[in-house]
């Protein structure tokens, strides 16, 4: 009963936005047509668990109940900054918050007070994935210090929307079937994001998916995506970051990449921390920086791109992984590459493959040939201290 009780007066709450409310997001549009500047149009809206006061936004004194907040945000096109108070948030009832924008659309800020404040959906580990809790068809959105759980999938942009200029920062996801989308199979347009300080713990599917030849300008840093190990629920081509379908011009520096372990395929167990797939267009202008990939089930790196930077990258097998680095197909240069681990290895497929200065210097790398008849067999040579050795053709496969 107090359930419905709640609900209700959310609908009447929603239908008797308070005046001054409604008077800020006049006033944000009023200074956005007059050239002023973006952070000035900005309405402060806050919300807590269950509301405060007057409930209408204005302070957190009078916080909004959260799903009145964000329907209130889905629906207006002007700049505003939501301010989630910390406590917890059950959002199970939400749906999908679909953010939609277009031209004269303002900034969004979607904010909380770090890990105290946390958004709990109900889906579990073996539920259809779903729909995201954000679906993004806007511009110009930011998501900072915050944490989720217990979600589908936390951003997806959909097929045919433009979504450039977003920011997730210090948030954290656990316990989804997927993190962050920018789906395979659609039409869209995804520039300029930075995902920075973010933590992805024990996903079913994939970690972060970046796809699509208008996906581009996408910086990923100081980031930790943690697939939780062997599950029985995980998907069977389970990842932590994939790169596909001739996305380009993406920066990953310093993220660890760990325990992405696919279904107990007999056959062959999948799970790669670093994925760059050229099935539907080759991945371009990708640069790998202080990365360390751990526990891995197949591939550390598993690499199949075009003019890649790669630099100080550590592939770690933890007595799991079956590779370290994978590399399909295309031209690398490794500088500074390190293995750890005792079944660690570069393993080139097809490929030419320049290591410079790897890890221990006084040993040599371990290097195996995985070359098919198709394509050219495979070169690789390495150099240490400006010196380099013979080039080494990998033999004809039997």
């Amino acid at each position: 009963m107090m359930r419905w009780r709640r609900w209700a007066s959310a609908i009447v709450t929603l239908s008797l936005l308070t005046a001054a409310t409604m008077a800020g997001f006049r006033s944000a549009a009023a200074q956005q047509a007059q050239g002023g500047p973006v952070s000035a149009a900005l309405v402060e809206i806050h919300a807590s668990p269950e509301g405060a006061g007057a409930r209408n936004g204005r302070r957190s004194a009078d916080a909004m109940p959260l799903y009145q907040a964000l329907k209130l945000l889905s629906a207006t096109s002007r700049g505003a900054r939501l301010s989630l108070a910390a406590g917890t948030y059950h959002i199970s009832a939400l749906g999908s918050v679909r953010l939609v924008g277009g031209r004269g659309t303002g900034p969004l800020v979607i904010q909380g007070a770090g890990d105290a404040t946390v958004l709990v959906g109900r889906f579990r580990a073996g539920d259809p994935p779903g729909a995201a809790l954000f679906e993004l068809a806007r511009s110009d959105v930011a998501f900072r210090n915050f944490a989720v759980r217990n979600v589908a999938r936390f951003i997806d942009v959909p097929n045919g929307a433009t979504a450039e200029r977003i920011v997730v920062a210090g948030v954290s996801i656990e316990e989804a079937h997927d993190g962050i989308l920018i789906d395979r199979g659609k039409r869209h347009s995804a520039r300029d994001w930075r995902l920075e300080d973010v933590r992805i713990f024990g996903h079913v599917r994939v970690g972060i998916r970046l796809a699509g030849p208008r996906t581009q300008h996408i910086v990923i840093r100081r980031t930790m995506i943690d697939g939780g190990g062997e599950r029985e629920t995980n998907d069977c081509y389970k990842g932590g970051i994939q790169l596909l379908e001739a996305v380009s011009d993406v920066t990953i520096e310093n993220v660890h990449v760990s325990r992405n372990i696919g279904c107990a395929d007999p056959r062959y167990q999948q799970g790669d921390g670093v994925e760059a797939d050229d099935k539907q267009g080759a991945p371009r202008r990708i640069t790998l920086r202080h990365i360390v990939s751990s526990g891995n089930r197949d591939g550390n790196f598993d690499l199949k791109a075009e003019d890649m930077t790669l630099e100080d990258l550590v592939a770690r097998s933890d007595g799991v992984s079956r590779h370290g680095f994978r590399l399909w197909h295309y031209r690398y240069r490794c500088t500074r590459c390190r293995l750890e681990g005792e079944s660690s290895d570069f393993q080139v497929n097809n490929a030419t493959l320049s290591l410079l200065d790897p890890w221990p210097a006084d040993a040599p790398p371990l290097i195996h040939c995985g070359d098919g008849r198709a394509r050219p067999p495979s070169v690789y040579l390495v150099e240490r201290a400006g010196r380099s050795s013979p080039e080494t053709i990998c033999p004809p496969p039997k």
